[in-house]
């Protein structure tokens, strides 16, 4: 969702912040690129092990707010090791924050209408996504690009950790639970 959408406005500004803020080469960025890939497969491995032991809403919520640490990280980064560690954690963490995003949909969406939501929630995002790409954008043109993605990660915190205790309410708890 919303965490989604800051997170691809940020990862438009990737390249130009590693070239530009951390002085990366086109091979250190790959190597960079290749880390993350490397987060996303074990997230996935350790998500496989552990996803049915889990609870929907710790998925998405602690999933969501590890996606926004790593970002963070990355965002105030000014090495590539640190860099590095921040594309691992968000990565790794978006494997658990997408299965629990999966999962609530699959499980709270009647079969019969879940490609019409589907494509309504796709178009809604498309459009945030635009939205939130081109302020980042001009932003960066205007002020900083470092700045900007700082600035970004601090919403995307913010969307996620919201996210996040939202989910843990009991009161919510039905909303996650599997439908009998």
């Amino acid at each position: 969702g919303c965490v989604m959408v800051m997170a691809t406005a940020i990862d438009s500004l990737e390249v130009a912040f590693a070239k530009e803020v951390l002085s990366l080469s086109d091979s250190e960025y790959s190597f960079l690129v290749s880390i993350a890939g490397a987060g996303i497969v074990m997230g996935a491995i350790i998500n496989a092990m552990i996803a049915t032991k889990s609870s929907t809403s710790l998925l998405i919520g602690l999933g969501s707010l590890f996606v926004s640490v790593g970002y963070i990280v990355y965002a105030f980064s000014t090495i590539f090791f640190m860099a590095a560690i921040g594309f691992f954690i968000l990565s790794f963490s978006l494997a658990f924050a997408n299965t629990g995003f999966h999962t609530f949909y699959q499980n709270n969406i009647p079969v019969d209408v879940m490609g019409r939501v589907g494509s309504i929630y796709g178009l809604m995002e498309a459009v945030l996504i635009i939205l939130a790409t081109t302020i980042a954008g001009v932003a960066a043109q205007l002020i900083s690009i470092q700045y900007v993605v700082i600035a970004g990660t601090f919403v995307m915190l913010l969307i996620s950790t919201t996210l996040f205790i939202f989910n843990s309410q009991p009161s919510k708890a039905k909303l996650y639970s599997p439908p009998l």
